[in-house]
């Protein structure tokens, strides 16, 4: 149990999803508060005004489904590096189409309204025009005029919309012809214990999908509303014994807060909730949930297509269920005599609808009480997920006892915190509208040759007025998922800038890839095509990887280091010293240079902190790996590290980090010419 969820909540898809449906909650949450408006200003007679807010309502809840396609499409053609006009114009495109042909087109306002539908569509056309684009004839990068770019992208658009509807067709005709004509709907009387339950389980289970339960099962809501109120006229009327179920037993016992007891989840968040951005969505949802509407809840934390919080979605109504009917039939409680609106708040509702009976509105209480105990667990694991635990601890030492569930990467969140996503937007588009991104390049110096040897590249920000700041905005970039282009980016860059600097062949490049961009499928042949598109050679290039990357999947790892190094790249091991297992490393990896950390150097007045390093040094000639020393910024520190047999530095003893401008007018990379050896040479006798 723990494994497979552990696997589906780590799917890249479902992260998607789950990211794709908080982008549009604020869609969610203005439609739900529109329709509230609009119920409440009808019942107040105010009817041209009702009638305006209920269209407003509708119209921007059917925009949702729109809205996820769109999302999701630019999030894969991102994460794809395909062209984003393209991807969205063929994801809107093949979803209006194929929900014409299944019939799948609102009737309320003429707009597609399918949310399964519009996040399978979004996936298929980036994932059609990926497999196109590999293809040598329709590849984008090739095409330096536009008109030609243009010509080949519309080809693609065409290509992929018309795989797509064939698909879509054919399996329309073999739905209808074959499966339809077998399909019995079974006949459930939702007023009887049994059926009742199977009825329930079915509108969470849709709900669970993003299809609206009550629309798909209406039929029956509509047979038992007309029960219920015939029961109840009996009962009134002529003393006939009274249903235990009824049209609101549903409503006011396994609804309360919307689908799912929501109520009791949105209680629970606003009591136990560490993450702000689960605090604040409690918040924001209360008082909808108060009058039965959850769909913010649904789309928020989110349940829908989210494997951890549909086990108790599902179980806490059927549970109630159980425990109403139960207690019920023991006298506990009377059954509801009354039918009211479903708007109606929990506790005042069964306060009304049973006819004034105090111990149903305790019995609503107990059962949300009893829900939040339920959801309690299951969302402690989306809550400390959201503040970036790892998922296997959890599981392991908190909810499921399985010592054999092997340990898995550590997420930056299956549902991200929304605070943390809307400040991480917030400084990513400020940073884009302040200035732009550079790369600086800090040299790294052979002290035995007296020669700069290599070149690593550093991103920095650059605001309009001149003011350059360290790479502390990366962590916004994770949050959003936008990593891996970053670092595509400054790969792109440096070899770029490298192809204009370097003429030795024994001079590289060097370039520091995060987790998420080492191990996204792809690397090695983006890599290899960055390369042959400039003027160096694949051994003039270096990766540098870090202990986080190294602890997120040790055997895909392994794999992607060994694809690296197979092409010539050579891959660096950075900041070593500073991790609690690099030492582990050492014996698991092959590494190409080893990078010690600044933190060990700044300790080299102790003695302490001399032996130290001696020994972490010694522990590096044992790979036969090259050893660079970082941070070295004094004679005394130049000198102990040159007594230790280090061949290699880098720090601001030498050279602070440069732009490419300042190092080719410098001469820092050596030429034919000799006045890089010269200058370093000069820097070496002073210590």
């Amino acid at each position: 149990m723990p494994t497979l969820l552990s696997k589906l909540s780590t799917n890249s898809l479902l992260v998607a999803i789950s990211h794709v449906f908080i982008m549009a909650l604020p869609v969610s949450l203005m439609a739900a508060l529109f329709n509230l408006l609009s119920i409440f200003t009808g019942r107040l007679g105010y009817d041209s005004i009702s009638v305006t807010l209920g269209y407003v309502g509708e119209m921007t809840g059917h925009m949702f489904p729109l809205l996820l396609n769109i999302f999701l499409t630019t999030y894969y053609s991102s994460i794809l590096r395909l062209p984003k006009a393209a991807s969205i114009s063929c994801a809107l495109a093949s979803f209006f189409i194929i929900s014409q042909q299944w019939d799948l087109i609102s009737p309320v306002i003429a707009l597609p309204n399918n949310f399964l539908l519009s996040l399978l569509t979004a996936y298929a056309s980036c994932i059609i025009i990926s497999r196109i684009h590999k293809v040598r004839l329709f590849d984008f990068d090739r095409f330096i005029t536009t008109v030609d770019s243009s010509i080949q992208m519309i080809v693609t658009c065409v290509l992929t919309l018309a795989i797509l509807i064939i698909a879509a067709h054919s399996s329309a005709v073999v739905f209808k012809t074959f499966i339809q004509p077998e399909i019995v709907v079974p006949e459930l009387d939702p007023s009887s214990l049994k059926d009742g339950l199977i009825y329930e389980l079915v509108r969470g289970i849709l709900w669970s999908l993003g299809i609206n339960g009550h629309n798909i099962l209406h039929v029956y809501k509509t047979e038992l509303y007309d029960i219920s109120i015939a029961n109840m006229a009996d009962w009134k009327n002529f003393g006939a014994e009274i249903n235990i179920i009824s049209t609101n037993f549903y409503d006011f016992f396994t609804g309360m807060g919307g689908s799912g007891n929501t109520i009791s989840l949105v209680i629970c968040m606003l009591i136990f909730a560490k993450s702000k951005g689960y605090l604040l969505l409690a918040k924001a949802a209360l008082i909808l949930t108060i009058f039965n509407i959850n769909e913010p809840i649904l789309f928020g934390i989110p349940i829908i297509f989210n494997p951890i919080m549909i086990l108790p979605f599902l179980s806490v109504p059927l549970l109630s269920f159980l425990l109403a009917y139960g207690a019920t039939a023991a006298g506990f409680i009377p059954p509801l005599t009354e039918v009211h609106s479903w708007l109606i708040p929990p506790v005042l509702s069964g306060y009304i609808a049973s006819g004034g009976e105090i111990s149903v509105a305790f019995f609503q209480i107990f059962l949300i009480v009893v829900g939040v105990v339920v959801y309690y667990p299951f969302f402690k694991i989306m809550d400390k997920r959201s503040l970036g635990v790892d998922v296997s601890s959890i599981f392991r030492t908190h909810f499921f006892k399985d010592d054999e569930l092997p340990l898995k990467s550590k997420l930056n969140s299956f549902i991200p915190s929304i605070q943390d996503n809307m400040n991480a937007q917030r400084e990513v588009e400020k940073l884009q509208s302040s200035g732009s991104f550079v790369l600086y390049y800090q040299p790294q110096l052979d002290i035995q040759r007296s020669e700069v040897v290599a070149l690593e590249a550093l991103l920095r920000h650059e605001d309009v007025n001149g003011r350059v700041t360290g790479p502390t905005f990366l962590k916004s970039f994770g949050q959003l998922g936008l990593l891996a282009d970053v670092d595509l980016w400054v790969l792109e860059k440096a070899i770029s800038d490298a192809s204009e600097m370097v003429y030795s062949p024994n001079f590289t490049v060097s370039v520091n890839m995060s987790a998420d961009t080492m191990l996204k499928k792809g690397f090695v042949k983006s890599l290899k095509q960055v390369i042959d598109c400039s003027r160096l050679k694949y051994e003039q290039v270096e990766i540098e990887v870090t202990e986080e990357v190294l602890i997120q999947d040790e055997v895909r790892t392994a794999k992607v280091i060994q694809e690296i190094k197979a092409m010539g790249v050579s891959v660096a091991l950075d900041d070593f010293g500073t991790g609690y297992s690099s030492l582990a490393y050492l014996s698991r990896f092959e590494f190409d240079k080893i990078k010690i950390d600044r933190s060990l150097v700044e300790n080299l007045h102790s003695e302490r902190g001399r032996s130290l390093f001696d020994v972490v040094v010694q522990l590096g000639h044992i790979t036969q790996a090259k050893i660079v020393v970082e941070g070295v910024e004094t004679v005394e520190e130049l000198d102990f590290i040159h007594e230790k047999g280090v061949q290699y530095v880098q720090g601001f003893f030498f050279y602070r980090p440069m732009t490419k401008a300042q190092i080719i007018v410098e001469h820092i990379v050596p030429t034919c010419s000799s006045q890089a050896r010269k200058k370093v040479s000069s820097e070496i006798e002073v210590g």
